[in-house]
């Protein structure tokens, strides 16, 4: 595997998240769609929880409004991505939900939650984006 994509798989299976395979980018929207649509101009988050602080509540929060949307099957599968130099080139992983699976831990090189979820089917989407005073879970349909 190349480095950013070992480190996207490390970072992902240190969430405790369950990897399957490396989906890359077809069939779409790609990775670099779904970051344009979360940072689109017009978009609101669905909940926010403070940059500094307790962030014990966060997966939870992002799970709730991950499983309304429809992102993670009934089978606990869904795609994902994070913030890791290289990350938009490799593409989305296929991933499954594990009881200790915790998306607070998917930090970036400054140490701040950035990830995407994304539905297998490809029309929904659920992250965490860290915006100035916030971290933002946005969920939206493609």
């Amino acid at each position: 595997m190349p480095p950013s994509e070992d480190n996207l798989i490390d970072l992902i299976r240190a969430s405790g998240l369950e990897v399957h395979a490396v989906q890359g980018n077809d069939p779409g929207p790609s990775v670099e769609v779904a970051w344009r649509a979360m940072a689109g101009f017009s978009v609101e988050p669905s909940a926010t929880v403070p940059l500094k602080g307790d962030l014990g509540g966060v997966h939870d929060l992002w799970l709730q409004h991950a499983r309304r949307a429809g992102v993670i099957g009934d089978d606990g599968l869904f795609l994902i991505t994070a913030v890791v130099t290289g990350s938009w080139g490799v593409g989305w992983v296929l991933v499954r939900l594990t009881d200790t699976a915790d998306v607070s831990r998917l930090v970036d090189d400054q140490g701040r939650i950035e990830f995407i979820a994304r539905s297998v089917s490809g029309d929904h989407i659920c992250g965490i984006t860290a915006e100035e005073y916030d971290y933002w879970v946005v969920s939206l349909a493609l």
